[in-house]
């Protein structure tokens, strides 16, 4: 009755795509509703609990990115993502609605983004290894 990946006819790599593009969308739907929503709500659970978020949100918004774009892209992908995260503060302090720009929050973007690029990089070359291996 259990029936395997290789029985529903997935290919493992099938699976996993899919995984990482769900990963990634929640991911984007945190992101836009700590980036946009206005800064209410109950106190924070644990310590920097903004900048983890911060952090696992730029990683899910960069990874995709760093996953499929063709690697001639990269730098420009980054160098998108730093400019979001540095955006969003700038917007941030501007605005209003209890909302403030705050240089850790940039920092902690970036650390998503750094921390994204190399785990994309190492999960794109095992995918290459194996595909090329396959062929």
């Amino acid at each position: 009755m259990g029936m395997g990946v290789r029985g529903m006819g997935l290919r493992r790599e099938t699976v996993t795509w899919g995984v990482i593009g769900v990963i990634s969308g929640l991911g984007m739907a945190m992101a836009a509703q700590l980036l946009i929503a206005p800064d209410v709500g109950p106190p924070p659970m644990f310590p920097f609990q903004d900048k983890v978020f911060h952090v696992v949100m730029f990683g899910c918004l960069t990874g995709p990115g760093v996953l499929v774009l063709p690697r001639r892209y990269l730098w420009f992908w980054l160098a998108h993502m730093v400019a979001l995260g540095g955006g969003i503060e700038i917007v941030q302090a501007r605005g209003g609605e209890g909302r403030s720009g705050d240089v850790l929050d940039f920092i902690a973007d970036c650390v998503g983004i750094a921390a994204a690029l190399g785990v994309g990089r190492w999960l794109r070359t095992r995918f290459e290894l194996v595909a090329g291996a396959e062929r």
